[in-house]
């Protein structure tokens, strides 16, 4: 098996520098002294790394949480497990946001931090979105698959813009900041109010004449919430093909060959779009489990993102984690083509497991790797602050 990280490239790690641009003025002005505030907490002794790593565990805690009471995302919780959602966001955002200023005040920033960093956020922006879909009892509909597809699609044109640019780009508007505090707030005013809340319908908020109403689709607030989302994402995909365009320009590169970059992502998407339609049963019965596997697929291939950005390797296109999406699709389209299915009825669902393993399992193995690769090539440990050698002393006279 070729090496996530080639030799001829691992020299680049020493070269490269995070550059990030924040425009968000709740960062700026409202939350940059808690977190300046917040980050002391942590001993001097901690990596950087650790922080990443707690801040994640507590979106576990949550999924976990979700899958006992809220299994089919439509059960109507507890209060005390909403709130416990909203807090474990929200440690989760503060301890993400800290950690790049911790690993600046212990002085071990590196090419790790960040590759830790985004790994463990893509693995866990589906696990939120479904967090926030059972919240608002979307249940397992194309509401729900919609919420996750728009976040992964969001955070992959992120990753890939920064790829090509060289630049992590935050908006006004960001899934890091205002993501994380409107889900937190969302989840604190359910267990408020219930969850009831997410099922009126959205044109009651509203000052609209009955008859214009009566023309309009009906809107629940959840749903006018993911369709905001995905209204949104337009201009945030054109504003990340833009950056890229005018990054290859500048660079003498090619813009259609870095736009050919998103082909095997949005392939990917509308290959699994079509799973769940052609196996509508997986879509209303087992779509956590599904999600749960595209999760590790999309964390994997935006983690191989990463590795090529900071090792300066070429963009990396259709990969291991590509088979089984594009397998899994070929077995539930099979039928509308004139050919018998492979994993029919119950056994679909067992290769809906079956792909799980196997992408958790790949996944393990490239992070395992690659955090190895790095650790060895810097000198570094990655959750743990490896101890400098101290100065040879000075001869004692006899």
């Amino acid at each position: 098996m070729a090496p996530y990280i080639p030799q001829n490239y691992l020299p680049n790690l020493k070269k490269y520098k995070y550059q990030a641009i924040d425009k968000s003025f709740i960062s700026k002005y409202v939350l940059a002294e808690y977190w300046n505030q917040l980050v002391k907490i942590f001993p001097l002794t901690m990596a950087a790394n650790m922080v990443t790593l707690l801040g994640s565990l507590h979106v576990i805690v949550a999924v976990v949480l979700n899958q006992i009471y809220a299994p089919n995302l439509v059960e109507t919780c507890p209060s005390w497990v909403y709130f416990a959602y909203s807090v474990c966001i929200w440690i989760y955002g503060s301890f993400d946001a800290v950690d790049g200023k911790q690993a600046r005040r212990t002085g071990t920033a590196s090419p790790l931090g960040e590759l830790f960093d985004h790994g463990c956020d893509s693995l866990v922006v589906s696990l939120i979105m479904i967090l926030f879909a059972s919240t608002c009892q979307l249940g397992e509909t194309w509401w729900t698959v919609a919420l996750v597809f728009f976040a992964l699609t969001n955070f992959y044109m992120s990753t890939m813009e920064e790829y090509h640019t060289h630049i992590l780009f935050l908006g006004y508007f960001s899934g890091p900041v205002e993501g994380i505090i409107s889900f937190s707030l969302s989840t604190l005013a359910t267990g408020i109010l219930g969850p009831e809340f997410w099922a009126t319908s959205a044109y009651s908020l509203l000052p609209l004449p009955a008859f214009i109403v009566d023309m309009l689709p009906p809107l629940t607030i959840a749903q006018s919430v993911i369709a905001g989302m995905g209204v949104m994402l337009v201009p945030t995909v054109f504003t990340s093909f833009s950056n890229v365009a005018k990054a290859c320009r500048e660079q003498n590169k090619s813009v259609l060959s870095a736009f050919a970059d998103a082909i095997p992502f949005f392939a990917s998407i509308a290959s699994c779009s079509m799973w769940l339609y052609a196996s509508p049963e997986i879509r209303t019965q087992h779509l956590v489990v599904f999600l749960m596997f595209v999760g590790f697929a999309f964390s994997y291939i935006v983690g191989r993102v990463i590795v090529a950005h900071v090792t300066g390797a070429p963009f990396p296109k259709l990969n291991r984690m590509h088979i089984p999406i594009f397998f899994g699709t070929a077995n539930a389209i099979a039928p509308s083509i004139g050919l018998a299915k492979m994993f029919d009825g119950p056994n679909e669902l067992v290769l809906i497991w079956i792909c799980l393993a196997y992408t958790a399992i790949q996944y393990a193995h490239f992070a395992l790797e690659v955090i190895d690769t790095i650790c060895t090539y810097l000198d570094i440990n990655c959750l743990t602050i490896k101890k400098k050698p101290a100065a040879n002393e000075a001869k004692k006279s006899e």
